[in-house]
């Protein structure tokens, strides 16, 4: 099967708020499909349509329609699991996945649509030496990829992007404009996006987000130090990247804020019975509007200007929430307490005490006892990033990172979770590019990038469980494992109808040989749009095997010649959808005598039979 295209959910949406624009129209294939009928559009909209020939202002590149191409293409890849490599796989809800992150996104569409609440990314920055994501497949440099080594054992084509190509900057803007399109709908109405970049491409960044997002969702851009000191070299001393935040609806969305700095909490040096408290200004000769007299602990006389009406600051009083100092002229402060500070607003400027690249790199030197990745971003950023991005949601926000580098982002959420009690989830996706031949990392036996986050996972999550003790015990520290890879069916499944009459016999099973059972059973979760973390049980009757998921949302049964028993125990589950292979029926009959008793047990019509059963 193929994932769905970017065109289809447009098309959802836009039948959603003007059905009347959409007609039925015959194909040459004689069958009925829903086409918009832009004479009806174009009366919808009235005069809110830009003609061809009209001047318009927008962003332009060399390459922009392709890459809007690419992000609205279907893809035949799929998801295999990869247990081997993942921790406590049957009860953790986070996800890792390596591949080609465009192609990875457009296969969470169906399952994550509008469910992630905030996405984070550190794309490549354009420095002239980054590896960049191809993704025009029509190229004739296909085969020059191939020859120079600029293609995985995978399929994933890459190359570095050197300031010497001619369209240095187009394709950089390509790159992440065809993947900030799809991404785009997988965040939650009220979700948010954080990009992390520096001045090589941030203008042109800021562009693309406008287009993709919105103007009027445009939240802010933070000025982050990303390091300690100040290098002595080049014209002025560069110790600062940016963080672009877009909201997916302003409307919908609001940003949470910080905790408080120890500065700030510094300022609530008094205390009462009711807690430590602050002083706040009631008298205020420039900004006080409101006269009345009142009399001090010292009992001379203030008539203002007072911030507060009388009837306030009466109140105030009764409540013992002034705070009346014995000197001076005896002024009075309100008494602002720190148990009802709700945090600290975040600003646009983030300084050193927000983390800095040194301090990321000895996080994992920490870890791993060596220097093994370069530049990674400092949890603390990311702890703050998901404070302020998710905070006024709840504690189990699904968080995604598609440049996952050294996973950062993951060990930001568990270290969150242990110390909030958050159920807080990931899904982290990176492409397996290679380590430097002769770096340490290599010389450590990680191959790829990707076997470096899963490594800090690992570590990362059982030093946070046990610096946790007891109130760890139920954090989430695991991760299931995918790797993209082309589609579990062979071509004939795709295309029935070039099937030579000498082949018949030959193909009968469309599944590749080299697929196991739990690839069968992800693979349609991710074309039926079922989450990839949801929990997954096998039960055996008489020797079929029946794999659950989520206690029915899905049941896969794929053992030949399948029993009566086993059709009667997933009945019993009423599931949502269930999956078959060719080979579990020994005849037509048999499969038919099945469907039959799926409406018995389950109340299902003809229609929702051949609906929700899928025969692979």
């Amino acid at each position: 099967m193929t994932s769905a295209t970017h065109s289809e959910f447009t098309l959802e949406a836009l039948r959603q708020i003007a059905p009347s624009a959409f007609t039925e129209v015959r194909g040459a294939d004689g069958e009925l499909t829903q086409k918009v009928d832009f004479k009806v559009l174009r009366e919808l909209l009235g005069d809110a349509i830009a003609d061809a020939d009209e001047e318009s202002f927008g962003f332009q590149w060399v390459g922009k329609q392709e890459a809007k191409r690419a992000a609205a293409e279907p893809t035949r890849q799929t998801l295999r699991p990869v247990v081997d490599d993942s921790v406590d796989w049957d009860t953790t809800e986070n996800l890792y996945i390596e591949g080609d992150n465009l192609e990875v996104l457009k296969l969470l569409q169906r399952a994550y649509l509008g469910k992630v609440k905030m996405i984070y990314i550190d794309p490549p920055y354009n420095t002239g030496n980054d590896f960049v994501y191809e993704d025009d497949f029509a190229m004739s440099g296909e085969e020059m990829d191939e020859a120079m080594g600029n293609v995985d054992e995978k399929g994933n084509r890459l190359r570095r992007n050197l300031d010497s190509n001619p369209r240095y900057h187009s394709d950089w803007c390509s790159m992440i404009y065809s993947r900030l399109l799809v991404a785009r709908t997988l965040l939650a109405n009220d979700g948010v996006i954080f990009i992390s970049i520096d001045d090589n491409e941030v203008h042109h960044l800021r562009k693309i987000c406008d287009e993709v997002f919105g103007v009027g969702n445009f939240v802010t851009e933070i000025a982050w130090r990303r390091t300690d000191n100040q290098p002595n070299i080049g014209k002025i001393a560069r110790v600062k990247e940016y963080i672009l935040i877009y909201a997916k609806n302003s409307a919908d969305y609001s940003l949470g804020r910080l905790s408080l700095s120890e500065k700030a909490r510094a300022e609530y040096r008094y205390s009462d019975a009711k807690g430590s408290f602050r002083r706040g200004i009631l008298l205020d000769k420039t900004r006080g509007r409101k006269f009345y007299p009142k009399q001090t602990k010292l009992g001379n006389i203030l008539n203002g200007p007072w911030m507060v009406s009388e009837e306030i600051f009466d109140k105030l009083d009764a409540n013992d929430e002034i705070y009346w100092t014995e000197s001076g002229d005896g002024q009075p402060y309100k008494k602002i307490y720190l148990k009802e500070n709700k945090g600290q607003i975040p600003s646009d400027f983030w300084g050193i005490e927000f983390g800095t690249n040194q301090r990321g790199s000895l996080e994992v030197e920490d870890l791993f006892k060596q220097r093994i990745f370069d530049f990674p971003k400092p949890v603390s950023l990311l702890c703050n990033l998901i404070n302020v991005g998710v905070s006024n949601f709840g504690d189990d926000s699904l968080i995604l990172d598609f440049f996952s580098g050294s996973a950062t982002t993951a060990h930001a959420v568990m270290q969150l979770n242990a110390e909030d009690g958050g159920k807080r989830k990931y899904i982290c996706v990176q492409l397996p590019e290679e380590t430097p031949e002769g770096s340490e990392a290599r010389k450590a036996g990680y191959n790829t990038i990707c076997e470096i986050g899963k490594e800090r996972i690992r570590r990362a999550g059982k030093k946070i469980k046990e610096e946790a003790g007891l109130m760890g015990q139920d954090l989430d520290t695991g991760f299931r494992v995918f790797r993209t890879d082309l589609s579990n069916m062979k071509e004939v499944y795709f295309k029935p109808a070039k099937l030579q009459q000498q082949d018949l016999f030959a193909q009968v099973d469309s599944v590749k040989a080299d697929r196991s059972e739990l690839d069968l059973l992800f693979g349609c979760m991710v074309d039926w749009g079922v989450e990839l973390s949801y929990p997954l049980r096998t039960e055996e009757v008489n020797g079929k095997h029946l794999h659950i998921v989520n206690e029915g949302a899905l049941v896969a049964c794929f053992d030949k010649e399948i029993s009566v028993e086993a059709v009667s125990r997933i009945a019993e589950l009423k599931p949502l959808r269930v999956i078959f292979r060719e080979e579990c029926f020994a005849t037509d009959a048999d499969k038919l005598n099945i469907y039959e008793k799926f409406k018995q047990f389950c109340g299902w019509n003809d229609e929702e039979v051949y609906k929700r059963i899928h025969v692979l």
